[in-house]
């Protein structure tokens, strides 16, 4: 047996055995008595079908962007575009980027402290990997944080579920505020100040609602059995106030790219129609199927109803603005995301090695 100098026997004992094939029974033995899940896929057949099946309609729905966009489409506006509009798209996306890793950072620190700049990277990293035709974003999540931080199973969902939660929250607001918003302008007659304090005012009770809900999930029994230490994420209320506000100031990022390639597309929308065309961008982040195609298509759509424009069809003009927002996101998301990937491929590498280490000796 090899001594290592740690602090704990405990941690040593582990380290020499937790590698071993042979001994995985005793280690999902020991996950099912703590309440961990499971060894299983991190994707069923029918989830990894469903997503495939999603992808395909998705690049179905790009290409149509596509088509709509340059058939019969004037590209000069393109061509002349101003430079710092388009470099204003590629920061808020850098922007957006950091608010969703800040997100993660403020969820997690009532249960555990990890440096925000990691949380960065792994978010870049699963922002990356989304593109792919299945959806690895949450996956990765598990594969670094149990891999790298030595953080339980069942903590890590309950983190990535309060975030989730959180997002949901501050969506319903955005949703609902936005809706006022419009209509104190459309129904009422009221100004463009008065109705956004009337759309912030709403948005900010419904997520305040929101949260208390979510604050509450702790107790019910079958989920505080599945806890897993994330009863100090949920119990701490000012954390997910903060985790949704993070949120809020991601749409935002979102708003002002759509704003920046309707400017440049010089496009018959006011800012509350931006507003909503970005929501609809934002909510598509989050379908099931995927958001590659789906989310230019739905924008596009939503853009030309907007304008005045009737039936399925879409303008040329409308489809280019939803494929400009999207590129925006791609010049931040992908290369930012390839270094990301990288620091935390070799860091889940080097973890590897250090668990097999005591082993071979």
């Amino acid at each position: 047996m090899t001594h290592l100098p740690d602090r704990s026997g405990a941690a040593v004992t582990k380290r020499e055995t937790a590698p071993s094939s042979a001994s995985m029974p005793s280690i999902q033995a020991e996950r099912a008595v703590s309440g961990m899940p499971q060894g299983r896929p991190a994707l069923s057949a029918a989830r990894l079908a469903t997503q495939l099946a999603g992808f395909a309609i998705g690049a179905a729905l790009l290409a149509w962007c596509i088509v709509k966009a340059i058939g019969s489409a004037d590209l000069d506006r393109l061509r002349q575009a101003d430079v710092r509009l388009v470099v204003a798209m590629v920061g808020v996306s850098v922007l957006s980027m950091v608010c969703a890793g800040t997100a993660f950072w403020l969820a997690l620190r009532p249960a555990r402290r990890l440096p925000w700049g990691v949380h960065q990277a792994v978010n870049a990293m699963a922002t990356l990997v989304n593109y792919a035709p299945v959806r690895l974003g949450v996956p990765s999540r598990f594969v670094y944080h149990m891999g790298v931080d030595g953080l339980g199973a069942w903590l890590v969902a309950g983190w990535i579920a309060t975030v989730g939660a959180c997002t949901l929250s501050a969506l319903a607001g955005m949703t609902f505020g936005a809706l006022v918003g419009v209509g104190a302008i459309e129904l009422l007659g009221l100004g463009v100040s008065v109705s956004i304090i009337a759309g912030l005012g709403c948005a900010a009770a419904t997520t305040e609602a929101c949260v208390r809900l979510v604050s509450l999930v702790r107790h019910v029994p079958l989920v505080a059995r599945k806890l897993g230490g994330a009863e100090s994420m949920l119990a701490s209320r000012a954390s997910l106030r903060l985790v949704a506000a993070t949120r809020f100031l991601d749409f935002s990022m979102y708003a002002a790219r759509a704003w920046c390639a309707g400017t440049i597309l010089d496009l018959p929308l006011d800012s509350q129609q931006i507003l909503l065309v970005a929501l609809a961008g934002y909510i598509m982040n989050y379908n099931p199927l995927g958001r590659f195609g789906f989310r230019e298509a739905t924008m596009a759509f939503v853009a030309s109803r907007l304008a005045g424009e009737t039936g399925l069809d879409v303008g040329a003009a409308f489809a280019q603005l939803a494929l400009i927002e999207s590129a925006g996101e791609a010049l931040a998301s992908i290369p930012l995301g390839s270094i990301g990937g990288s620091w935390c491929g070799l860091r889940i590498l080097r973890a590897r090695r250090a668990r097999r280490g005591p082993q071979a000796g």
